[in-house]
């Protein structure tokens, strides 16, 4: 990795939080009418002021302030909470930080010469309690650890505000080893990707680690893939088995490098996404295969990197890659109809990346891609795309309240709202299966405008679940398609329909 300075950030990064832990202790002395600043992460009034630099005798002040009521008698009832009370469940926030982070910290100072620091949106209760109690592993103190600290409390100012990151750039040139340091001679490592964006917007190399779990792996080889993976179907899967195979031959770590949206988003502003797994439901498969999954923005600076510039900057500089296996149709980087396999292993050679290509998967005989799935998934052809996938195509949603004429048939059904830009089967009738609260049950799903009960144009996902009749509002729930019954119908009247409905529960 091509870098000079690392700067992490303290919360998430390093440290680990528990938001419960911190509400639960202020409940404990009293404090409990301030808990919602936690639970909801808000950071306006209170903990705002204490963390560009306010008092910590202000910040219990008003905590107390905050905390104390009158109740439906009249009766005021103050809250007698001390300081140090305050200070202590405040604090309960912070659990620990890892030994290995610390000790991943020291190597990257003290072997691999890195200028290590710390920028974090802080306050001083935290960051006296963390150097008395958290920086203490191998009788260290933070300053073995990382030459500058840059926090917000002595700022006076919070990321993602521009002028902090300029205002780090600038202290750092102040050291004579860094006189020259150019912005992108910095890695910023966080856990919002708003901070991770402003710091790119000032040109600081950025690694968007929501759970600051991922961030050590960067310093170790790599061997990646780079794709949407949208649906991460069976050539997907053939390609990252592939992929953890050479991986563990060459002793490195597989990681998958994806996006965090369709790049046609960033060019045209009516389009409308049609995304057979959402950005989680991607990750989550793909961490299930066992590797690290980058996500990278796709913004216009990300779109106008050329290949070669995407392999030097963010392959090699940023990711530590050794190894890159393409897929045997894979393009990346602002088009150049000049650029293919042998051009990106050329740039691979001048860089120390083994370029390497896989190949095509068939599934009897189809070729696999994302768009046949996606076809075959708009089709109906549930079937067929569960056969491409590997497994059943399904939409979570939260249960919303319809218009509860299910329930007057004696079918009550789960109104599914499903994530926006989720592609939505064929209307029709569909036999399915239902996730909630971790049972599966059979269920049948129609998909569509219910003509017959004169819905109008509003398209619908509406669950019957067998043998099922509780409360499911507000509940999340996974709704998996096996295959499709039949068209959705207009029936002449609701007893034609109550009729079929009956006809197509005896196909489960």
């Amino acid at each position: 990795m091509r870098k000079k300075v690392i700067l992490f950030d303290f919360g998430a990064i390093l440290v680990g939080l528990s938001k419960q832990r911190c509400i639960d202790a202020l409940r404990k002395i009293g404090c409990g009418r301030i808990a919602y600043y936690v639970d909801e992460c808000r950071q306006e009034d209170l903990f705002h002021e204490l963390e560009i630099g306010g008092s910590i005798e202000a910040f219990c002040e008003e905590a107390r302030k905050q905390s104390s009521y009158t109740d439906e008698m009249g009766s005021f009832h103050p809250c007698k909470a001390a300081d140090e009370e305050i200070c202590w469940a405040w604090n309960q926030l912070l659990t620990d930080i890892p030994v290995e982070k610390l000790r991943m910290v020291k190597w990257l100072h003290d072997e691999c010469g890195y200028h290590t620091a710390i920028l974090s949106n802080t306050n001083q209760i935290h960051w006296q309690y963390s150097v008395e109690h958290l920086f203490t592993v191998d009788g260290l103190t933070v300053h073995d650890y990382f030459d500058d600290i840059f926090l917000s409390c002595d700022l006076g100012m919070v990321k993602p505000d521009d002028g902090i990151y300029q205002k780090i750039i600038g202290d750092l040139r102040k050291n004579p080893s860094l006189a020259d340091l150019a912005p992108s001679d910095i890695l910023f490592i966080d856990d919002s990707a708003k901070n991770c964006a402003a710091a790119e917007s000032n040109g600081i190399g950025a690694y968007h680690d929501p759970k600051g779990d991922t961030w050590q792996t960067l310093f170790a080889d790599k061997a990646v893939v780079i794709g949407n993976f949208d649906g991460v179907h069976k050539g997907h899967q053939y390609i990252i088995e592939r992929l953890k195979d050479i991986a563990a031959e060459q002793g490195m770590h597989p990681t998958v490098i994806t996006f965090d949206r369709h790049p046609r988003s960033l060019f045209d502003a009516n389009f409308t996404p049609e995304y057979l797994t959402t950005s989680e439901e991607k990750n989550a498969l793909l961490e299930s295969m066992g590797v690290k999954v980058v996500t990278l923005p796709f913004n216009q600076r990300l779109a106008d990197t050329t290949a070669r510039d995407f392999m030097q900057k963010v392959l090699v500089d940023d990711l530590n890659v050794k190894l890159l296996l393409l897929g045997y149709d894979n393009r990346f980087g602002k088009r150049n109809e000049y650029e293919d396999f042998e051009t990106y292993r050329g740039y691979g050679e001048e860089m120390g990346i083994k370029v390497m290509l896989g190949d095509a998967v068939d599934v009897g005989s189809v070729r696999v891609s994302s768009s046949y799935v996606r076809h075959q998934v708009s089709e109906g052809n549930i079937e067929e795309a569960n056969r491409c996938l590997g497994r059943n195509y399904s939409v979570t949603g939260v249960v919303v309240e319809g218009h509860k004429v299910g329930r007057k048939l004696g079918f009550p059904t789960a109104n599914v709202d499903p994530p926006y830009g989720k592609l939505m089967p064929k209307d029709g009738v569909y036999a399915t299966q239902i996730l909630v609260d971790g049972k599966v049950y059979k269920s049948i799903t129609n998909v569509g405008t219910r003509p017959t009960l004169d819905n109008g144009s509003n398209r619908t996902v509406e669950t019957n679940i067998v043998g099922f009749n509780e409360e499911l509002y507000g509940k999340t729930v996974t709704v998996s398609f096996l295959r499709r019954l039949r068209d959705e119908i207009k029936f002449n009247n609701v007893e034609e329909l109550k009729a079929q409905i009956e006809e197509d529960r005896k196909l489960l």
